[in-house]
């Protein structure tokens, strides 16, 4: 049996992004205290899935550097009283580097958080300015060294890709520079204009400040040679690590295997059914354990995420998924080469294919429509 996952989302931001999309409110620490106290009902009231072990929890957000690192191990205490959490279990915090210093990740640390994520996202003071981020380049080189002396082991950068002003030279400062600190994980994620946003305001009127497609691809490609060269190698499209340093928790979406998810907006996930908390605050203060029912496709959905990894999916799954035989998958795909690549029985995007696997993806689930009409 799969090991259980766990994520916690925290809410709270002290101030908003101009690009984010995800849900948040304004920072409050009375209601930090009133979540917190929810939380802990949610926590209490779910019944853990028999004979499953914990291998990793999750503090995403929101910003979750926002809870003390007091706050962070009650939150762990409650859970290990909740459920089987594995000795050697991943217990991960996004922080923003705004957020920390020397003895707050001391602090963290000491509480039982053993991996970092940093939400660094660039380390060119000018487009952390236009992003709307708290912190400047230094400070997030410090808080990787101050995380490595709090004895951080594993400690993963968040960057990213199409930032407004973003040229050839500042985007390979900022990889070369995460590289430099020996970081053990990077996420490098293609920057999302949302309509209505901040970002989407400047957008319209500066449009000249925003990569082109084919500019952010020929970085994505350079990205995709340099980190695995420097040895951290890709596992997902949007993800490169070390060896043994991939993020244990985000494998299990992309794996679509057993999740648990607590707070506002939280989706878990047990065997077929899927299901969120409301993205409401004061509706999940009152009723934590409220739940919204999600309907989900798995066979397009396992298609969809697995195709994500690097390792790809087996010919003989993805051809149970479709509804075909085998060797009609196979003939199928050779027609999207090099796009996707068929290798010992396996199919997985290229790196070309990975900058268009929406639309490659969007083909591929077709064939299961149509032979089902």
């Amino acid at each position: 049996m799969q090991p259980l996952g766990l994520y916690v989302h925290v809410p709270f931001c002290r101030t908003r992004c101009r690009y984010c999309d995800f849900y948040r409110v304004g920072e409050n620490p009375a209601k930090m205290t009133l979540f917190l106290n929810a939380l802990e009902r949610e926590i209490q009231g779910v019944e853990p899935p028999p004979l499953h072990i914990v291998d990793s929890v999750f503090f995403g957000g929101g910003t979750p550097s926002l809870m003390t690192p007091e706050q962070a191990g009650q939150v762990l205490d409650l859970l290990g009283e909740r459920f089987d959490l594995d000795d050697e279990c991943e217990l991960s915090l996004e922080c923003n580097p705004s957020d920390l210093s020397v003895e707050r990740l001391a602090a963290y640390r000491a509480a039982g958080i053993n991996r970092l994520s940093l939400g660094v996202q660039s380390l060119c003071d000018r487009e952390l300015g236009l992003l709307g981020r708290r912190h400047d380049a230094q400070r997030a080189v410090d808080c990787v060294r101050w995380a490595r002396a709090a004895g951080f082991g594993n400690v993963s950068l968040d960057l990213m890709l199409g930032i407004p002003g973003q040229t050839a030279a500042s985007f390979r400062r900022t990889v070369e520079g995460a590289l430099a600190l020996e970081t053990d994980h990077v996420s490098v994620y293609l920057l999302e204009v949302h309509p209505g946003s901040e970002i989407d305001g400047l957008r319209r009127t500066r449009p000249g400040l925003f990569p082109s497609e084919e500019t952010q691809s020929q970085r994505y490609e350079w990205l995709a040679e340099r980190l695995p060269r420097a040895g951290l190698k890709q596992y997902e499209i949007s993800n490169f690590s070390r060896v043994g340093a991939e993020c244990r928790h985000n494998l299990k979406y992309w794996r679509r295997q057993a999740f648990l998810g607590f707070g506002p907006s939280a989706h878990s996930c047990l065997g077929t059914r899927r299901w969120r908390r409301p993205a409401d605050l004061v509706a999940y203060l009152e009723a934590p354990l409220a739940a919204e029912e999600q309907e989900t496709d798995a066979a397009e959905e396992t298609i969809f995420l697995g195709l994500r990894l690097a390792e790809g999916l087996a010919l003989s799954t993805l051809a149970q998924l479709l509804e075909l035989e085998i060797a009609e998958v196979a003939k199928r795909l050779s027609g999207l080469e090099p796009l996707i690549e068929l290798v010992d029985g396996r199919a997985r995007f290229s790196v070309r294919g990975f900058l268009v696997s929406n639309a490659v993806l969007t083909e591929v689930l077709g064939w299961k429509r149509k032979e089902i009409a």
